[in-house]
């Protein structure tokens, strides 16, 4: 064997084994044909079978996503307007609470006061009752001491004087004497 049939089939061999030689570009080519066939076919179906559909339900998917977006902002707001009003409402309790307790507890001083006034008037009227009945029985008892002291006057004085003055004289001075004591005492106690 020689050097150059070696050479030759180391050659051969290594032709027949390399990634770029003929018969592997060939190869490659038909794939590369049939890879892009593929491509384009799918290309052709997705675009005009699928890509409509996956289209609409896309368009579909976003208008609900922005409805209940909308819905949800919208039941936000509402949240927010119902929390605002029930604040106001819950201010405008208290501060009629407020006003209502006031009211009562005005109410209240004032009917304490009528009732302490009407207890004061009624007590001032029973003790004027009282000092005018008792007023009353004094000088009802001063005039029937007056009469007993007059007859008792008179009597005492007819023992005494006997028949020197009349008796109507007497019971006259007794009377008139009774009087002015009485009086005296009436005044004394009027005053």
């Amino acid at each position: 064997m020689d050097y150059n049939s070696l050479f030759l089939l180391a050659l051969e061999a290594q032709e027949e084994s390399s990634l770029f030689s003929a018969d592997q570009m060939g190869g490659y080519a038909v794939t590369i044909l049939f890879t892009v066939i593929n491509v384009l076919v799918a290309f052709l179906v997705i675009k005009f079978v699928v890509y409509k559909k996956i289209l609409k339900v896309i368009k579909t998917r976003e208008e609900l996503i922005a409805s209940q977006v909308d819905a949800a902002q919208k039941a936000k707001e509402e949240a927010e307007q119902n929390t605002e009003e029930s604040k106001q409402a819950i201010n405008d309790a208290r501060v009629e609470a407020s006003s209502i307790l006031e009211t009562a507890r005005n109410d209240a001083d004032e009917q304490a006061q009528i009732i302490k006034k009407k207890a004061s008037d009624e007590a001032a009227q029973i003790l004027e009752r009282a000092e005018n009945e008792v007023f009353r029985m004094k000088k009802v008892a001063i005039e029937q001491m007056k009469d007993e002291i007059s007859d008792l006057a008179v009597e005492v004085a007819g023992r005494v004087i006997g028949d020197v003055v009349e008796h109507d004289k007497l019971k006259s001075l007794a009377d008139k004497h009774a009087e002015d004591i009485v009086r005296e005492e009436v005044d004394s106690l009027e005053q």
